[in-house]
């Protein structure tokens, strides 16, 4: 056949939105439009009533091109406390399929591993091939230090330098938000001593992390969630740019963190609007090398700790949702997350929900599935206006450090996370199997060590569960 779609729709006239909204009110027989069609997000965008037409600027935003074996990078989070527990589950997760490690360390052994010099790093990496496994570190206290021990792992192994990747993690700003503290300057002085070394010796590490789940843990709103993260990224090039660094060096030594959670096409849309963020900042150091690199994680916050089974489904939203938003590596959390430490099953799981995604579902076959969609990308463009305002209020304040130091940043994401809190509280929110259809005999499973404490509990950015808070109410 040589007929296309495109060809067979000749001679039929483009609808428009006032053809449409009278045969959807013909549909609802009576019912109030904007009630029963009325939605917004949390942002205040339209996605119910909008009649979506084809955006100006629709179209594919800058990914990387899928590698058909490995569309993304499959990333394991090891939190287990000592190096010998550690080291086993690295081992196994590699062993399963993942293709990424991201190290959470955590001097006191509380929320992550207790590897506080570079021979208990090399323990925890014991006969891990780093030059094939990229590493990646998540560290709350110490972020230099432990970047240090693992630049200094490196060369005691002698791993070539030059082809070496992975990540430090180094995100002064956000460790201070979340330990509710002033940020030390030296802490940035200590930052530009790593971006010398690396640009020196390892060019293709990353340096610093633009961490905006952080924000979205603690309850941001997706605009805010990218606009803190497009704050750092300005924050982190110009200090690189005072290091020397070229805005193009600079722009790739820069790893994206974002949150993915169970609105799959509203976290599809925020991967392409972080696109699009970082891509306008990027261009305007004067970079060229404008791609952001973005690392997505599955929601902490819609995790449920009553019936942690059900957490299944969400992490499958969340994984597809990032994986379709064209996310450049995924961490999939432990369905038990909510509760403590994972066992080896709640591992096994979430490294085959990678597997799922990618070679049954073949979501990685295709480079940027929402690209011409019209509601993707009118969620986009919307998206990244919001958070390209917000961002240019924080600018105006004088940066992230001057917006957390005043407290007008934490004042608009705390008031987001008490409006969603209290949607939930009244029903006009629903989190299924904890607000409506909980199951009265949850199955248990199995667990590790319960959570410590390492965040600041009077840090107005601390991590919550808005599933866990509704947890056996009716």
């Amino acid at each position: 056949m040589s007929e296309t779609i495109h060809t067979m729709s000749g001679g039929f006239a483009a609808k428009t939105a006032e053809d449409w909204r009278p045969l959807a009110e013909k549909a609802l027989r009576g019912a109030d439009f904007d009630e029963t069609l009325g939605r917004a997000s949390a942002d205040g965008i339209d996605r119910g009533t909008a009649f979506f037409e084809r955006a100006d600027n629709a179209g594919a935003v800058d990914l990387r091109e899928r590698d058909l074996h490995l569309p993304w990078g499959m990333r394991a989070s090891i939190v287990e406390a000592t190096p010998e527990t550690a080291n086993e589950a690295a081992l196994a997760d590699l062993m399963g399929g993942v293709s990424e490690l991201e190290l959470n360390l955590d001097p006191r052994g509380e929320t992550g591993l207790a590897a506080n010099d570079v021979d208990a790093l090399d323990a925890a990496l014991k006969g891990v091939d780093l030059s094939l496994a990229p590493i990646h570190l998540d560290v709350i206290l110490g972020q230099g230090t432990h970047a240090h021990h693992l630049l200094a792992l490196y060369a005691r192994r002698r791993i070539d330098g030059e082809t070496l990747e992975g990540g430090l993690g180094l995100n002064p700003i956000g460790r201070a938000a979340r330990q509710n503290v002033d940020l030390d300057p030296e802490c940035f002085d200590k930052a530009k001593a790593h971006v010398q070394l690396c640009q020196a010796a390892f060019p293709k590490l990353k340096i610093f992390r633009a961490d905006g789940a952080l924000a979205f843990e603690a309850g941001a709103t997706e605009a805010q969630e990218l606009a803190v993260m497009a704050g750092k990224v300005a924050a982190y090039m110009r200090l690189m740019g005072e290091c020397g660094m070229s805005a193009d060096e600079a722009s790739q030594a820069i790893e994206i963190k974002l949150a993915a959670d169970t609105d799959i096409h509203l976290t599809i849309a925020k991967l392409r609007a972080a696109r699009r963020v970082f891509a306008q900042i990027a261009s305007s150091f004067g970079a060229t090398a404008k791609r952001a690199n973005i690392h997505v994680v599955t929601a902490g916050r819609m995790l449920s700790a009553k019936d942690p089974w059900t957490n299944l489904i969400r992490n499958a939203c969340a994984g597809f949702a990032a994986a379709a938003g064209g996310a450049d590596s995924i961490t999939i959390r432990p369905m038990t997350d909510a509760l403590g430490r994972p066992g080896s099953f709640a591992r096994r799981v979430a490294r085959n929900l990678h597997i799922l995604l990618a070679e049954e579902s073949h979501i990685g076959k295709v480079t940027d599935p929402a690209a011409g969609g019209y509601l993707h990308e009118h969620l986009t463009e919307q998206l990244a206006q919001k958070a390209w305002t917000k961002f240019q209020d924080i600018e105006r304040k004088g940066g992230l450090v001057a917006a957390f130091a005043d407290g007008s940043l934490q004042a608009e994401i705390a008031a987001a996370r008490e409006a969603r809190v209290q949607q939930i509280a009244d029903g006009s929110e629903i989190i299924l199997g904890v607000t409506k259809y909980p199951d009265p005999d949850p199955k248990p499973v199995e667990t590790g060590d319960a959570w410590g404490e390492a965040t600041s509990p009077d840090s107005p950015l601390a991590p919550v569960s808005l599933a866990a808070s509704f947890e056996g109410k009716d």
